[in-house]
């Protein structure tokens, strides 16, 4: 089954590649912040904000939490997240035009050590829970590790694609590249510093060039 997503997966940015209107710059800024539950079992609070360069600030909002399991290989979390989306009606909040939505997640991850680098696979599912339609879609991303010698500050180097299929629609509607650097602040701390490009072919801006800037703190 894996085998065959990752072939239609791999065949998909073809169909997603299209952006719409003109190109965006913008910021992706999130902070994770992980703490054990129980065995094989931790929790993560999530915050993301998004700025652009030509849209109304901040574009996008979103606290969120996640339950993580450990499976053996495999790492299997269900999430929720609260999106509040500039420049969309109908509700208004401090002035501004915003839209609500909230969103459950459910998702797999997997990686394969080869030597010191590592690739991973990760198959997330979106259910948009106040969505009056369209509201299911899956999202699936491939990525390469290269671990750094010599280097402390960095973990590792990375590059990933992760392509979105809508279930209403029976299509693949976006690809999100990404590729940088894991760096390591502290024992708990890590920066995960990248480049960004996003098409759309159902949404403006469809082109968006981003700086991203993850922080990720952990507890044990």
């Amino acid at each position: 089954m894996i085998r065959g997503i990752a072939v239609a997966a791999c065949a998909a940015p073809l169909a997603a590649w299209a952006g719409t209107g003109e190109p965006d710059t913008q910021l992706w800024t999130e902070v994770d912040v992980t703490g054990p539950l129980a065995t094989n079992t931790t929790i993560t609070g999530v915050a993301r904000a998004r700025f652009s360069e030509t849209l109304p600030n901040p574009v996008l909002l979103s606290p969120g939490v996640d339950l993580n399991y450990k499976a053996g290989e495999w790492t299997v979390s269900a999430g929720y997240r609260y999106d509040a989306t500039a420049q969309r009606e109908p509700e208004t909040v401090d002035g501004k035009s915003v839209s609500i939505s909230q969103v459950a997640l459910l998702m797999g991850s997997r990686g394969w050590r080869f030597g010191r680098n590592t690739l991973a696979i990760r198959l997330r599912l979106d259910d948009t829970i106040n969505a009056s339609s369209n509201p299911y879609r899956a999202r699936f991303r491939l990525e390469y590790r290269w671990a750094t010698e010599g280097l402390s500050w960095v973990s590792y180097l990375f590059a990933n694609d992760e392509v979105f299929y809508e279930f209403q629609d029976a299509k693949w509607f976006r690809n999100r590249f990404r590729a940088g650097a894991n760096l390591k602040l502290s024992e708990r701390t890590d920066l995960l510093v990248f480049y960004q490009r996003q098409d759309s072919n159902n949404s403006t801006p469809g082109a968006i060039n981003a700086l991203g800037l993850t922080a990720s703190v952990t507890f044990e």
